[in-house]
């Protein structure tokens, strides 16, 4: 059983993020300068609204809409853990969507990624 800590005690990643109507081919060279594979859409008040992927760019840009702007492009249900919330629910939610990297949020704002090594590492070595 993973330690009930919370996700606040573990030091996240940073997030690439971008806002929604930031182009499809903006998104592309962001991701190409930082050589990342998905950017995170935040509203104005930095309230996480979507994801976008190097796959959506491919599918729901280039071939449908090269002009598409973020909104457009992202997928809508992010799923993500509070700062507050269990390590153990952050490996639910990674199981659950399928990667091994999870958004963290506090009060709807995304502050970071926490990643399966992250938890693994902290069961492992707690304080390190």
């Amino acid at each position: 059983m993973i330690n009930k800590m919370e996700t606040d005690k573990i030091k996240l990643h940073p997030a690439m993020t971008c806002k929604l109507t930031l182009s499809a081919i903006e998104i592309s060279k962001k991701l190409k300068e930082a050589n990342e594979r998905r950017i995170f859409v935040v509203s104005d008040d930095e309230k996480l609204m979507g994801i976008i992927t190097t796959t959506d760019l491919v599918y729901r840009a280039l071939v449908e809409n090269p002009n598409a702007t973020a909104e457009e492009v992202m997928t809508k249900d992010v799923q993500s853990i509070d700062v507050m919330d269990s390590l153990e629910k952050s490996i639910e939610i990674m199981n659950k969507i399928k990667s091994f990297s999870c958004p963290v949020t506090k009060d709807g704002k995304i502050v970071g990624l926490i990643s399966y090594h992250d938890v693994i590492n902290h069961v492992i070595n707690p304080g390190a």
